[in-house]
């Protein structure tokens, strides 16, 4: 399970954010902004436009993935490859399973 500890001693979880939909970059900029460096974002359906965003320099360091069948049938699995990981069905479950909640989109 992703957790750490806050300042104060207290147990925060991480979030895993799954978009399946098509986000503006004012729409990325604030989920960036509302959300927490150790959560984890996981781009599928129309989501995985994200990869033609410029937006997607501002997360960073923070665990950006897209589900590859999702990518490749748009076209996308070249685009941007180094600042995401493409996982496939299983990896998803298996996110969701480390992750203490998980918010949709």
């Amino acid at each position: 399970m992703c957790a750490i500890r806050s300042t104060f001693g207290v147990l925060i979880m991480a979030i895993l954010h799954i978009i399946a939909k098509h986000l503006d970059a004012d729409a990325l900029t604030t989920l960036v902004e509302r959300s927490d460096a150790d959560d984890g974002y996981v781009f599928m359906d129309d989501g995985v436009y994200v990869q033609l965003n410029k937006v997607l320099l501002a997360f960073g360091s923070r665990k950006v993935f897209v589900l590859e069948a999702h990518a490749d049938e748009r076209g996308l699995t070249k685009v941007n490859a180094d600042r995401v990981k493409l996982i496939n069905m299983a990896d998803l479950v298996y996110l969701t399973t480390s992750y203490a909640s998980s918010m949709s989109w």
